[in-house]
């Protein structure tokens, strides 16, 4: 049987093609090391089946990455680093036995679902400034620092925390999701757990399957983009610069709804559900709670 992990990640780097054939390192020791320089705009995509991922900024033009092995059995050889050169930019996977490491960086095979048979490996990056960053781990915390480009980051089961400048996909099957400080468009999921974004520049879209939702924009770009948030059991509270104007759609199946803006309102007036329009209207911004309140604010 297949096994995938992290599909908005994915979904978001698949865009790769292979020129080169993979190569397996670091399959002796526990410790695996890997340095190349990255052009700006190119994508360095990490990935693991097990263990946290941490990124933050490089010094100089040159990406660095280190793979620890944590092993309660089996042998440090049963872990290998499979290096992928692709048309825009490097992936790198840890594999296990005879996992592959596909062109996006999607492990098949799923050997690792017995208690990931008790082998884990914790990655440490650097990236330069102006490359791009897609990391994912299918059971592990996530962190991504001081990026100044595009990053895509997910696990499967942790949380995932990004501080950008550029243009974030986040997601998580089961943990919290935080993006700070970025300075595009933002898409920040979870199926069990709060989303917290904080952003230079929207739009925003977000959604948790059970957590709150807390999303602060200081300005949104002037595209017709239209945004939306739900949560299938959690609040929403979603902060927009003053001069904000769009087609509100917000509805809560047992909560609230509290707006600092004042709507001109459609149709019949229903506490549970609320359609209107605020300024001069344009795009559509959806306030979605199954059992929540739900709150826009005016920064």
């Amino acid at each position: 049987m297949t096994v995938r992990f992290a599909p908005a990640l994915v979904a978001g780097c698949v865009l790769a093609s292979p020129i080169a054939a993979q190569q397996l390192q670091g399959r002796e020791g526990t410790r695996f090391t890997w340095s190349e320089r990255v052009p700006a705009g190119q994508w360095l995509r990490i990935y693991g089946n097990n263990g946290r991922i941490q990124v933050t900024e490089a010094s100089g033009d040159a990406a660095e990455v280190v793979g620890e092995k944590e092993l309660r059995r089996g042998r440090p050889e049963d872990i290998a680093f499979e290096v992928r050169k692709t048309s825009d930019g490097i992936t790198i996977c840890a594999v296990i036995a005879d996992e592959d490491c596909d062109d996006d960086g999607v492990h098949h095979r799923g050997r690792w679902s017995d208690d990931y048979n008790g082998r884990r490996v914790n990655f440490t990056i650097r990236v330069p400034k102006g490359v791009k960053v897609g990391v994912g781990s299918g059971n592990g915390d996530v962190s991504v620092s001081g990026a100044t480009a595009d990053v895509r980051a997910g696990s499967g089961n942790g949380k995932v925390r990004v501080s950008a400048g550029g243009p974030v996909n986040a997601s998580s099957g089961n943990g919290d999701v935080t993006v700070e400080r970025a300075g595009g468009p933002v898409k920040a999921s979870s199926g069990n757990g709060r989303v917290v974004v904080a952003t230079t520049r929207g739009p925003v879209n977000a959604s948790s399957g059970n957590g709150n939702i807390e999303v602060t924009m200081d300005a949104i770009a002037d595209v017709t983009d239209d945004m939306e948030f739900s949560s299938g059991n959690g609040t929403i509270t979603v902060t927009v610069p003053p001069n904000f104007a769009g087609e509100l759609d917000a509805s809560t199946g047992s909560g609230k709804f509290y707006s600092d803006f004042p709507m001109t309102l459609r149709g019949r007036i229903d506490p549970q559900h609320v359609r209107a329009t605020i300024g001069r209207g344009g795009r559509r911004l959806t306030l979605q709670s199954g059992n929540g309140d739900v709150e826009l604010r005016k920064k």
